[in-house]
């Protein structure tokens, strides 16, 4: 009898250290795929092999508000967009918002506001009030890019293509496009990084004030509501607004 009691203590005592354990056990991680374009300083590119800026900070803690762990993927913008088109990625950033995006993904945000301007070379004459002005030039765009709707639609428009905002910069400078179109921070920080700031100038007028937003696939609602739920809670409580300031204060 003596012997059963004792089996039964120690049997109960291995049930609560078992317990135990796994009630001080992490909880599993997880993980979530975020695509981005590879290289669009300051908002998202790789610094000491580590992923940074605006964009990605801001992306980094929605997630982190949310416990999960991102794996980023820099890719190509065709790369991010087709990783949305075919679900292979949790989270793409950073859309330009228009109809047939909200149709085909779940949409967070804006969670900023780009001003999308012109450059050209400092010794240009070029000036720019309507897009028509832009008629008798050759302008670079990237490949996929969107830039504002009246302007994507204007075909009458000579819109030069090319992989990235450096191939770009680089053209413009070599005088194989005379206008280059972009993000003003986007085009000063490739002027800055080839040293060629005072080289070109940004035409006064912009294009347009672009709303940014965070994309996940169609087939991700779940984990769409959850990252819509935590932007909400980091816009209303001012961490967005304060990572943007931190990069972009004078």
């Amino acid at each position: 009898m003596a012997m059963t009691t004792t089996r039964l203590l120690a049997a109960l005592l291995l049930a609560l250290f078992a317990a135990a354990a796994l009630a001080a056990a992490p909880a599993r991680a997880e993980y979530w795929t975020i695509a981005s374009e590879d290289h669009f300083p300051p908002y998202n590119y790789s610094f000491n092999g580590k992923r940074t800026g605006i964009d990605t900070e801001i992306v980094a803690a929605l997630v982190k508000e949310l416990g999960i762990t991102p794996v980023y993927r820099p890719l190509s913008w065709s790369e991010v967009v087709r990783s949305m088109d075919e679900n292979t990625a949790d989270v793409g950033f950073q859309f330009i918002a228009s109809p047939a995006r909200f149709a085909q993904y779940n949409m967070i945000g804006p969670f900023r506001t780009g001003t999308t301007v012109f450059m050209v070379r400092k010794d240009s004459s070029i000036t720019f009030d309507r897009l028509e002005d832009l008629t008798p030039y050759r302008i670079g765009v990237v490949d996929g890019f969107s830039y504002a709707p009246d302007f994507d639609a204007a075909t009458y428009l000579e819109k030069v293509a090319s992989s990235s905002n450096v191939v770009n910069f680089r053209r413009l400078m070599l005088g194989r496009v005379d206008v280059i179109v972009g993000d003003l921070h986007v085009l000063n920080f490739m002027a800055k990084q080839d040293g060629r700031l005072r080289d070109v100038r940004v035409l006064s007028k912009p294009l347009g004030l672009i709303p940014r937003y965070i994309a996940l696939p169609k087939a991700r609602k779940e984990k769409a509501e959850k990252l819509q739920a935590a932007f909400v809670k980091l816009r209303d409580d001012g961490t967005i607004a304060r990572i943007v300031d931190s990069w972009l204060a004078e």
